[in-house]
């Protein structure tokens, strides 16, 4: 009569422990390697949107989307789309506006109305049959870039924003990662280290920091890149990718009129690099 040999009580104990160390050596690979992945996604995402962009362009005589197309009181019914609807014949894909690792890439944007985020509604912005979009990616109306007179009030609403106004477009930032209501942003919105659990309100969070982002150019390129590398003064004629420059002084100056507030971007991300408030 044979007898089956069964796992002792130490050997089940020590199959038991190498799984468990297996398992904690493996599990953080596979969450970096999804992660990964999600990022991919994004930068993808993001490539597509400056392929749209490109061929809106084409279309419409070099001429850039607008921001949203909103007649008069911008905070009332009447507005027919942002750029998002207007890149949509183009995408075919409303998902491709939502970055997987951005936190709020569920929650609305504008088109819910609910500016402040208290849940209820109060800037009837868009019509209820303006399809929603969502939060992840915002364009770069860069109004000062307007072929419009300097100071006028097309100039300020950014009129006549065309390619032609920008000399170096591969070095030129048109869409970045937010978390934001707003699906157009720029460097006079404050980098904001502690915006809420989100984190920051530039960024989209990846590998748990908004230090770096993807970030769509001109020319339709893509790429991964830190916040502060946007505001390197590189371009030739001393522009960073936000398309400004800086006088001798520190200043920002167009056409005779005072803009260092454009800078603001810039300087609070890099005072929150240096309060150690983002790595």
């Amino acid at each position: 009569m044979q007898h089956k040999r069964a796992f002792t009580l130490i050997e089940l104990l020590v199959v038991i422990a190498i799984i468990a160390i297996l398992a904690a050596i493996l599990f953080p690979v596979f969450s970096q390697a999804r992660e990964s992945a999600r990022v991919s996604s994004c930068l993808s995402n993001m490539k597509q949107i400056g392929l749209a962009i490109r061929m809106y362009t084409q279309d419409y005589d070099e001429v850039l989307p607008m921001r949203r197309t909103c007649p008069g009181n911008w905070c009332a019914q009447g507005c027919d789309a942002n750029w998002k609807h207007m890149l949509f014949p183009y995408i075919k894909n409303w998902d491709l506006f939502k970055c997987p690792t951005n936190p709020l890439s569920r929650t609305m944007d504008d088109t819910s109305g609910d500016l402040d985020g208290n849940g209820t509604v109060d800037c009837e912005v868009y019509p209820p049959t303006v399809q929603k979009t969502f939060r992840s990616y915002f364009l770069y109306h860069a109004f000062f870039k307007s072929g419009s007179p300097v100071g006028s009030g097309e100039w300020w609403a950014g009129f006549n924003y065309a390619e032609v106004n920008f000399p170096y477009p591969a070095n030129t930032l048109i869409v970045g990662e937010h978390k934001d209501v707003w699906p157009d942003y720029g460097p006079w919105m404050a980098f904001v280290p502690n915006w809420g659990s989100a984190g920051a309100n530039f960024g989209a969070r990846h590998r748990g920091s908004d230090r770096a982002a993807n970030i769509t150019y001109l020319d339709g390129h893509a790429k991964w890149t830190t916040w502060d590398a946007v505001c390197t003064h590189d371009n030739p004629d001393g522009t960073n990718k936000w398309g400004y420059a800086k006088d001798a002084n520190g200043n920002v100056i167009i056409g005779g009129m005072d803009l260092t507030w454009l800078d603001t971007m810039c300087r609070t991300f890099r005072e929150a690099v240096a309060n150690g408030q983002v790595r």
